[in-house]
């Protein structure tokens, strides 16, 4: 009885310099236990537990389950078993302990905890949501339960459902930074970035050092324009932790939009030295190259695309991705991506895949299908949605000028390359005088992430509507083209737009103007591959395919490019507009 009583203390006092962190008394003390009593499992298991600690878990695991087999009947030791086997990859045995526990308890949270994040790991979504949801059934007030159920849930995405979660979590800690954190990034997703600024900041109040709480909080204030702050944000999560990949790629990727291009080669670099399958640092750096005109490069960093901004555009064809490789004797798919004025620019490819016996099929937005049908190279249009034909191999549209080896000086330039039947389904301008025409357009797609750079307030025009001699005629769709009557210009300006239901009705019009004006959007591309005069107005940092520092673009002969001296800053721009089309009129 006495040798059990000193068992007893021994144990009470080997546990205190355990909990203690006095790691190599303890396993000491254990030891000296086991020579008294060799069979003792609590003595195993916590020999077990050091081994664990020391990452040592061949001999984490004889210990243990030599503890279980003396006690098997006790779910702590079957649960940290399950913890070693999980450290050894052995996920069906760690399962099986885990179940084991449970079936001894099943009241035992850490274990249903455990198994679910094992299913999880094992990419069992729905069975570890529903071991968290037990878990919570049994004990609500533990905080970090529901953060993680949170966490589950966005990845399965249910944003508001993972809300609730993050929000109990709070609720129960007030300060839980992450939680915080998570609840500003589902404010950022749904578009509310006042709403995630504050959940950022009451992140970082909680805890000052969380640097993905800086950086989301950077990413927010990016997308709000506000650059400088933004720059401030990354740099704080860089110094929180200097090997946060993703906040060297925000910051580039800000500096980008401040024409620091060395700057934010640097950061994507660095980006790169720490993880080199970066895809956004891959992807951004392709922007950088293709607004120098270094295009070669460019195009092959611009295939990380997939992996990085359009990852959820990617398409998951069961036919070989085309490489370049003969295509006698084949059928390919040639599928649009991004936006309209990308598929504008660069159908003119479909002209380069003219091996003898290749059958063509493009898959366009139905606004553009009655337009592409004047491309003779294509066999066959289809619709997005149609059920598409046999095919033999498959390429993205903005593939074609990496495979085709375009640069600087073989960019397929000859315009028109568009042709549409101007007999058919057409916009007629009812006026017949002899006023100098021009299409205006002021407004991009809303969905567009720089719109807010891109677009312009349509009262900015109003300094060119005076012009002697012009006529002027809307191409601007959606709800944009209300503005018309909101600032007074019905009686100035002929709203074409609101007739357009296809880029062939928009093409047919603009055939029959003389000039077009346009912000960065699919109506300056449709201008340019018909061959008709564009000016197109630039914000300060344009999209890469305009490139820097010049008035002509490369892609479209007929195209005059009026960029932004500085951000937001449109009035210098149109009073150069107003200048060109002063002397446009008179001549």
């Amino acid at each position: 009885m006495k040798i059990k009583e000193n068992i007893s203390v021994m144990l009470k006092q080997a546990l205190a310099h355990h909990q203690a962190g006095h790691i190599d008394q303890a396993e000491l003390a254990y030891k000296e236990i086991l020579r008294l009593s060799p069979e003792n499992p609590d003595a195993l298991h916590f020999l077990g537990l050091i081994a664990y600690q020391n990452q040592d878990y061949d001999i984490a695991t004889k210990l243990i389950m030599k503890a279980i087999g003396i006690n098997p009947n006790n779910p702590i030791f079957l649960r940290h078993l399950g913890q070693t086997f999980q450290k050894q990859n052995k996920l069906d045995q760690a399962i099986n302990s885990y179940q084991q526990a449970i079936k001894i308890n099943p009241k035992y949270t850490e274990a249903y905890n455990n198994l679910g994040e094992l299913f999880h790991l094992k990419n069992k979504l729905d069975q570890a949501i529903n071991l968290f949801q037990k878990s919570i059934s049994l004990n609500s007030n533990v905080a970090s339960t529901h953060y993680i159920l949170g966490n589950l849930l966005g990845e399965k995405g249910e944003p508001s459902r993972a809300f609730k979660a993050y929000q109990k979590a709070i609720v129960l800690n007030p300060k839980h930074a992450e939680a915080h954190c998570k609840i500003g990034d589902i404010y950022q997703e749904q578009g509310n970035l006042d709403q995630a600024i504050n959940s950022y900041h009451m992140a970082l109040d909680s805890c000052p050092n969380l640097a993905e709480g800086h950086n989301n909080l950077g990413s927010v204030l990016k997308k709000k324009n506000q650059l400088d702050a933004a720059i401030v944000a990354f740099e704080k999560a860089i110094e929180t932790n200097p090997k946060h990949v993703r906040a060297h790629s925000n910051l580039g990727a800000t500096l980008v939009e401040k024409n620091k291009l060395e700057e934010a080669t640097q950061h994507f670099e660095k980006a790169l030295s720490l993880n080199p399958n970066f895809a956004d640092a891959h992807f951004n750096q392709a922007i950088i190259l293709l607004l120098q005109g270094r295009l070669k490069a460019g195009w092959e960093k611009y295939e990380w695309r997939w992996d990085s901004i359009q990852k959820s555009q990617k398409r998951d064809f069961k036919q070989l991705l085309w490489d370049g490789t003969s295509l006698k004797g084949k059928t390919i798919l040639v599928h649009t991506e991004q936006g309209f004025g990308d598929a504008i620019q660069f159908v003119r490819y479909v002209d380069f895949l003219c091996d003898l016996n290749t059958t063509v099929i493009v898959e366009c937005e139905a606004e553009l299908k009655t337009l592409f049908k004047s491309i003779g190279r294509i066999d066959k249009l289809m619709t997005k949605g149609e059920k598409i034909h046999s095919f033999d191999v498959h390429v993205p549209l903005l593939s074609l000028p990496h495979i085709f080896g375009t640069t600087l000086k073989n960019i397929p330039a000859k315009t028109p390359y568009l042709y549409p039947d101007t007999k058919t389904n057409s916009i007629l301008l009812s006026n017949n005088n002899h006023k100098f025409k021009i299409g205006i357009a002021w407004a991009g797609n809303p969905e567009h992430i720089n719109d807010h750079n891109r677009s312009v307030d349509l009262k900015q025009f109003g300094c060119l509507l005076d012009t002697g001699d012009c006529e002027f005629f809307s191409l601007q769709v959606g709800e944009h083209s209300e503005d018309i009557k909101q600032c007074g210009y019905y009686h100035i300006i002929k709203n074409l737009g609101k007739q357009f239901t296809n880029f062939h009705h928009t093409a047919s019009a603009i055939l029959q103007l003389d000039l077009v004006i346009s912000v960065d959007t699919a109506v300056a591309h449709l201008a340019g591959a018909l061959g008709k005069p564009v000016w197109t107005l630039l914000p300060f940092m344009p999209d890469w395919r305009w490139m820097l520092n010049r008035s002509d673009s490369p892609w479209y002969p007929s195209m005059t490019l009026f960029r932004q001296k500085e951000i937001g800053n449109w009035t210098p721009v149109f009073e150069q507009l107003k200048l060109a089309l002063t002397r446009c009129s008179q001549n």
